[in-house]
């Protein structure tokens, strides 16, 4: 079976396990040992992809972070996990220069050779250190079921996000959900351009696809023309997508023309899928399975079957049958009625360990064996869940979870703003985005008329400063007041409500 990696060079199963067994042995020599985290900082490539194999060999746990985040977010993270070394790619050799005060920090594809800088490891004595390394660790199998592989980080409700600890247990019943359930089996073609900080871009399909002996087929990130190119040229059968990615494809150069024959089917996760996106491909005969799972269980954690793809459009369809789900109430009692709505709560081998560092916070998401979701949802007649809402303020802006108090934090450092308050709103292309309702003070909202549009632009350029572009506000709207309850706190419901009753209003 291949891999085909960003510059079109193929390469082999064994290759690919050669090539993380030298990044194993040079992290060795730069002192990586077991229970230390592995940090990366680097888009889509074969080298990244292999880490996961380097550090399983090391019984090390790897640490990927977002390269969509700003400096400050990214330190956050690295003092968060701490760890031994960060590993970057040539396109964040600035973001490792701030950060190397803080962790030791190399290039990923200088390490991914037999010469690394400082690993003094040379081809002749290769062989001996891996059979070493190996022998020395000889029970990693064992090892990764109770301690984590990966810490990938996630939601939260505090503003920040947190690690989620993935053990080699959680991975490979993950794994099984997914070729059992969905049907999967060796030989199958897949163009992996989710991100591989995300769940999405380890678990969803690459590494149930690797334990398959499956074509990946690596993009370095998201390019609609370029993935409708590769579906057609390399005949691949599978493809897993938020919707904005889809929405790109739909408005793609290429989409009209491109055959989509090959595709068994796609898989939308992340977000709602709207039901549009599904009616036009399935006009070029493709069918989507919609799903439903998180970073904390699964990601695979519900499998809609192919015919129901259109008859139950917006359903999430069936638990994997080693996925136990059920609905609670916020009495704590089980939702049984049809149409009724209730937490969504998980259990299985496929729930996460906990969060890195952070006990007390999984001890209130994981209670009698299931894991808590924070979604709100319902069964129909026949048995298929539907996913109704988040029960917290989170909202997620194409397929990434946005944390409204962070960017609150940041607005409230403006001088200018006297209050603020951030929410979700729809969108018909990022299924949510950010806004942000913002109070001045008195002098700067008395010229409001003169300076909203200095002001906003003011506002965007400052958040930019701080944060991810998929966390900025994409709408701003001023308030003389902002709508309080009975408490004194800023109702973010009522300008949840005000806003769409002005959109219907439209």
């Amino acid at each position: 079976m291949v891999i085909v990696d960003c510059d079109k060079k193929e390469y082999n199963y064994g290759q690919l396990l050669h090539l993380a067994r030298v990044q194993a042995v040079n992290l060795f020599e730069l002192g990586v040992r077991p229970g230390d985290r592995i940090a990366t900082l680097e888009m889509n490539s074969l080298n990244h992809f292999a880490t996961i194999i380097a550090a399983s060999l090391l019984r090390a746990v790897l640490v990927p972070l977002n390269w969509r985040l700003k400096n400050p977010e990214l330190l956050y993270m690295i003092n968060d996990s701490k760890p031994q070394v960060m590993l970057f790619g040539k396109k964040y050799r600035e973001n490792a220069e701030f950060l190397k005060d803080t962790v030791k920090v190399f290039d990923i594809d200088e390490l991914s050779t037999l010469e690394a800088a400082g690993s003094n490891v040379r081809a002749e004595i290769f062989n001996s250190k891996v059979e070493e390394l190996e022998r020395h660790f000889y029970d990693f199998g064992r090892y990764h079921n109770i301690n984590p592989a990966l810490i990938l980080y996630t939601s939260g409700t505090t503003g920040f996000p947190k690690g989620a600890m993935i053990s080699d247990l959680q991975t490979k019943q993950n794994a099984i959900n997914t070729l059992v359930d969905w049907g999967l089996a060796e030989g199958e073609r897949y163009i992996l351009s989710a991100p591989l900080f995300h769940t999405g871009g380890w678990n969803v399909l690459a590494l149930p696809l690797l334990m398959a002996g499956g074509e990946i087929i690596i993009h370095e990130k998201f390019d609609a023309e370029a993935i409708l190119t590769d579906i057609e040229h390399h005949k691949v059968t599978l493809y897993f997508g938020v919707p904005t990615m889809f929405i790109s494809m739909m408005e793609s150069m290429a989409f009209s023309s491109v055959s989509l024959a090959s595709i068994k089917f796609f898989i939308s996760g992340g977000a709602p899928c709207p039901p549009y996106i599904i009616e036009t491909f399935s006009k070029k005969g493709v069918i989507f399975r919609q799903g439903f799972g998180l970073t904390e269980v699964g990601p695979n954690c519900f499998t809609l079957p192919c015919e129901d793809s259109v008859r139950k459009i917006g359903s999430v369809g069936f638990p994997m049958k080693a996925s136990v789900a059920k609905l609670i109430a916020d009495d704590g009692s089980e939702v049984a009625s049809e149409g009724k709505v209730g937490e969504l709560v998980l259990a299985g081998e496929h729930v996460c360990m906990g969060y890195y560092g952070r006990e007390d916070d999984f001890k209130k998401a994981y209670y009698d064996g299931f894991f808590r979701t924070g979604d709100y949802a319902m069964r129909d007649a026949d048995g298929y869940y539907y996913i109704v809402g988040r029960k917290k303020e989170m909202f997620i802006s194409g397929g990434e979870n946005v944390y409204p108090k962070e960017i609150e934090d940041r607005l409230t450092m403006l001088p200018e703003v006297l209050e603020c308050a951030v929410i979700g709103v729809p969108d018909e292309k990022w299924g949510e985005v950010g806004l942000a309702a913002i109070t001045l003070r008195g002098e700067h909202f008395s010229n409001l008329n003169d300076m909203k549009d200095s002001m906003e632009t003011q506002i965007r350029d400052h958040l930019k400063k701080y944060l991810a572009s998929y966390k900025i506000p994409k709408k701003v709207v001023f308030y003389g007041a902002l709508p309080k309850n009975a408490v004194g706190k800023i109702d973010k419901m009522a300008l949840k409500n005000e806003f769409i009753n002005t959109s219907q209003a439209k």
